[in-house]
């Protein structure tokens, strides 16, 4: 339940308490900065955009590395590996969400639709629910239906395709699409939609803890920037410990 993972979340979080600060300081550093080059357009802001968001990706792929070791706490910072997975991840991340992006047009663009996005959608209900009424019934459902199944289908690849990565460190694993069907259909694909449901609502539940404002600007910041950090971890620890127990059914 989302509760369970909301607590295990906070737990990993807090083993360590000084160090959970200072990765909480380094990562508002860190978005703080992508924040700044995400709506530029220039070569030279898309490159910073990227030097900024390789540590980031990088530092998740740990987490997901450490989970599926059964890790307990946030993992120690090592430059080197955070830098290679950082950029190994950004590719594959990039890699599979264009094509999700490219599949899920094939469906939302003709039924004019935006892109299916649960997390996005979960976030701001009532916005979708005017969305949904604004069409008529048949494409709606299409849309819900349709959009769900490709949704989590790709999904379930890209957080495969990151795990394989994390375990391995090998970039061109991340692309053995049969491999990860495989690794999917040992876990379950029942199993793995409500796992991979309960994560997202976690996240969203995580998420609306930052609609609660503080009069104060800095202390705004920061906590707006601890539950960013709180889902952030959530996705991570999420694809690890789902990908933890495909291990586990291999080696039974």
């Amino acid at each position: 339940m989302p509760h369970v993972i909301l607590k295990r979340v906070w737990d990993y979080c807090t083993y360590n308490k000084p160090f959970f600060l200072l990765v909480l300081l380094l990562f508002g550093v860190l978005d703080y900065l992508q924040d700044s080059f995400a709506d530029s357009s220039s070569i030279m802001m898309w490159m910073l955009y990227f030097i900024v968001t390789v540590p980031i990706l990088g530092y998740g792929m740990t987490i997901t590395r450490d989970r599926i070791n059964k890790g307990v706490r946030l993992p120690k910072i090592i430059t080197g590996d955070v830098i290679v997975l950082g950029i190994k991840s950004f590719i594959v991340f990039s890699a599979y969400l264009y094509v999700q992006g490219f599949i899920l047009d094939l469906v939302c663009s003709p039924l004019d639709f935006p892109h299916f996005d649960l997390e996005e959608m979960l976030f701001d209900f009532s916005n979708t629910l005017n969305l949904l009424f604004s069409h008529n019934p048949i494409d709606a459902l299409v849309f819900v239906v349709l959009g769900a199944v490709l949704f989590y289908i790709t999904m379930f690849f890209t957080e495969i395709a990151i795990a394989m990565l994390a375990d391995t460190n090998s970039f061109w694993n991340s692309f053995n699409l049969l491999e990860i069907k495989k690794n999917i259909d040992l876990v379950g694909w029942k199993h793995y939609t409500k796992d991979y449901t309960m994560i997202v609502l976690a996240i969203v539940i995580f998420g609306f803890f930052s609609y609660i404002t503080i009069p104060i600007p800095i202390l705004e910041y920061i906590w707006v920037t601890l539950i960013y950090l709180l889902m952030f971890v959530t996705q991570f620890m999420g694809i690890g410990r789902i990908y933890s127990e495909i291990k586990e059914k291999k080696s039974d």
